[in-house]
């Protein structure tokens, strides 16, 4: 049983000749006899100095580990790690995607009839069974002398020699080449066009044929010609107003019903049919060749939707992702057509400039713009000066990976499809005579058959419900405070209340030491520095 002890005062009166020294002594005795840290008043109390020393090494043990607890902990909290988290939220109704489509066949055989020689000359090429050779490479396109592209390493990979390719592949980029310096206004009047293709629309019941009224917007695809894009969010730079979805199914989405004039197909340019359809939020660039979905012509397709929110943190500050998605007027399709930022279009964007700026001129597949000349793709030089720039672009020293960061907030739709055959067999007459009575139009091709040119859209959501994929901070400072606790009290007993205890023996010591002070000079002042 532990003794009561006296306190350090009386034992001061009681010691006449320790002074001051023993003073100091007793104030941190009587801290090792009564704190609450574990393993000091082990020290204290034990007699014999093997057992002293056994528990101050077991004391300094602790407080290394602690040490290096803490200091693991605290690396932890200066990362800013993330967690991600999904949850899923019903909403009463649901901005409408946009939803683009553009026909396969870029332009209308009647073209090639009356149209440019050489444009004519080269669909006569490609119609050629027995051509089987590319023309020698073009040498008349020289590369930008400005740029240094000697310096710079470029990838057999990348690097594609005409002389190796396909004559079918080859021939297509000659194609598309010749068409991205053709003006965009004949080059629209030569595709499909919108009132051609559409035979009925309607959304939520309502006819959405009308052009201008659904604000209905189009541009050129270098391969697939015209597309149009249904609520897209703006008209000619103009913010409208973008149409919603209160309920689920087919009935309440996008029903579209399009002739894709198979009739009028390029066959050598255009071995496939049907239609390729892009699903985006309204106000970004579409990208259908890379995103979207292919329909074939005799069948009603159903796309049912799903919402998905990404939300990213930037814990840095370090435009890990990006707040805003306004405008961007250096992107090169945010120019052209007045869409809103996505990390898509500006990578695409970055590369078209690194292109122009290093080789003098851009890939065909890039929208055209008065300043830009378009490379060839037979020109040796050009094409391994394309390949160093890919290079570049693939090895991110364009810096074209960082300086378009994804979206903070990301809105994505899960696409699930189905289809049947469609019109039926005994409805496909019937069908005839109402696109004859409505549009004056004969969908019967050679074969007795107009399944072959059309095919039926259904656009809609499946449910209302949102899945939020969110990322959030998985260690903030009430964690990391709460881990420095647990640490404290696993290795040396440590408490908030144990922290008071060192404080208040740091006080006791201080003014023990100012009182030596005026002791010893007998004045205030001798104690404060000079």
């Amino acid at each position: 049983m532990r003794v009561a002890m006296e306190t350090p005062e009386a034992k001061h009166e009681e010691n006449t000749t320790g002074g001051t020294e023993i003073k100091f002594s007793l104030v941190i005795q009587e801290f090792c006899d009564n704190t609450t840290a574990h393993g000091l008043g082990r020290i204290h109390f034990v007699n014999h100095w093997i057992r002293k020393v056994f528990w101050s090494l077991l004391f300094i043990g602790a407080v290394t580990m602690l040490c290096i607890q803490v200091h693991t902990l605290f690396d932890k909290y200066r990362k800013r790690p993330l967690t991600t988290l999904v949850t899923v939220k019903t909403e009463t109704s649901l901005e409408f995607p946009a939803v683009t489509f553009c026909n396969f066949n870029a332009m209308k055989n009647f073209t090639t009839q009356s149209g440019d020689k050489k444009l004519t000359e080269i669909v006569h090429q490609l119609k050629a069974q027995n051509s089987s050779k590319v023309p020698g490479n073009d040498t008349s396109e020289a590369v930008s002398e400005s740029s240094n592209t000697e310096d710079i390493e470029w990838s057999q990979e990348d690097f594609q020699d005409p002389e190796n390719l396909d004559t079918r592949y080859q021939r297509g980029k000659e194609m598309s080449v010749f068409l991205a310096k053709e003006d965009l206004q004949i080059l629209t009047l030569l595709g499909h066009q919108f009132s051609e293709m559409v035979l009925s629309c309607t959304f939520r019941g309502m006819s959405c044929r009308n052009y201008t009224t659904w604000n209905w917007t189009s541009f050129w695809h270098y391969k697939y010609g015209n597309c149009f894009v249904f609520n897209g969010g703006q008209v000619n730079g103009v913010p409208v107003e973008i149409l919603r979805s209160n309920n689920r199914g087919p009935s309440e989405g996008l029903n579209l019903e399009i002739n894709i004039d198979q009739e009028e197909y390029i066959g050598q340019l255009t071995p496939q049919a049907g239609i390729r359809v892009d699903i985006s939020k309204p106000g970004e660039m579409p990208f259908p060749l890379e995103k979207g979905v292919s329909l074939a012509p005799g069948y009603a397709t159903m796309l049912g939707l799903r919402k998905i929110i990404k939300e990213r943190k930037d814990p840095f500050n370090t435009k890990r992702c990006l707040n805003s998605v306004d405008r961007d007027d250096n992107n090169l399709y945010t120019r052209i057509f007045n869409v809103t930022y996505s990390s898509t279009a500006c990578r695409e964007s970055c590369l078209a400039y690194n292109q122009f700026e290093i080789c003098g001129c851009v890939e065909y597949r890039f929208p055209a713009e008065a300043l830009f000349n378009i490379c060839s793709v037979t020109n040796i030089k050009t094409l391994k000066c394309l390949s160093r720039v890919q290079n570049l672009y693939k090895n991110n020293r364009l810096n074209c990976t960082q300086s378009c960061p994804p979206p903070c907030r990301l809105e994505e739709f899960k696409i699930s499809s189905s289809f049947a055959t469609w019109p039926s067999q005994n409805y496909e007459k019937y069908y005839q005579e109402i696109v004859l009575e409505n549009y004056n139009r004969l969908l019967i091709t050679k074969s007795g058959s107009h399944r072959k040119n059309v095919l039926k859209l259904q656009v809609f959501f499946e449910d209302l419900d949102v899945e939020v994929v969110s990322e959030q901070r998985s260690y903030e400072l009430v964690n990391f405070v709460s881990d420095i606790g647990g640490q404290l009290g696993l290795w040396i007993g440590f408490s908030v209340l144990t922290l008071a205890e060192f404080l208040e023996l740091i006080m006791l010591l201080c003014h023990l030491a100012v009182k030596k002070c005026f002791k010893k000079n007998g004045t205030s002042e001798s104690c404060l520095p000079n």
